[in-house]
């Protein structure tokens, strides 16, 4: 498990690991080429094996076009789209060489639609729809399998403190914003062996919210 928050990612981790798995915490910016790097060590010291590679990186900074800096558009970028590929680039070798693997990529809704207060964000979520059919198309014939999902509202700590989720319940079909383990879920199929034939598909999680 990987973050820039090295103490909440040890807390995840202790909490995975008190119900039986074998959770390891590394603290790193998925940004940085050098510090993947120093993960990827980590796995290969640890066996070399790697199936999952789940890339759930994000963030936003709200800001009309005449607002947005370019320290925020490409600080946008990088946290929501260039993380995808090096991440992707620094470990698909892992499984070339097994000839197995599952990639999930985490875009959102927000990729398909007009967002006047985020236009850098949608423009970077989009691209990870893109890229995702790119690397699929590149790394199917290794037998590992690229995907991902595109979320809508989800009740995180960081959207209930923000205060939007209740003003979008009227626009979803299902009147609910969705619970992390709603997307963990899909993401849980896309990455598990039971996916065979699946590939370069953004799933859309939304409880209706945006069908295309």
């Amino acid at each position: 498990m990987v973050d820039l928050d090295g103490a909440g990612v040890e807390a995840a981790a202790n909490e995975l690991s008190k119900s039986g798995f074998d959770a390891i915490a590394a603290q790193a910016d998925v940004a940085d080429e050098a510090q993947l790097g120093r993960v990827k060590d980590m796995v290969v010291a640890r066996g070399g094996r790697l199936d999952v590679l789940v890339n759930n990186a994000g963030g936003w900074r709200y800001g009309t076009l005449d607002e947005i800096t370019l320290e925020d558009w490409d600080w946008t970028f990088r946290v929501n789209l260039t993380t995808v590929f090096l991440t992707t680039r620094t470990f698909k070798d892992l499984m070339i060489a097994r000839r197995y693997g599952r990639i999930v990529n985490v875009a959102s809704t927000d990729g398909y639609r007009p967002k006047p207060k985020l236009p850098h964000y949608a423009a970077a979520k989009a691209a990870v729809v893109s890229l995702t059919k790119t690397m699929a198309e590149e790394l199917g014939p290794h037998e590992v399998l690229v995907n991902g999902v595109s979320p809508g509202a989800i009740a995180t700590e960081t959207a209930k403190a923000q205060g939007w989720l209740k003003e979008r319940i009227p626009f979803i079909p299902v009147r609910r914003v969705a619970e992390p383990g709603d997307i963990a879920e899909v993401i849980l199929y896309l990455a598990s062996p039971r996916n065979r034939f699946v590939v370069g598909e953004t799933v859309m999680v939304n409880g209706g919210m945006l069908m295309v």
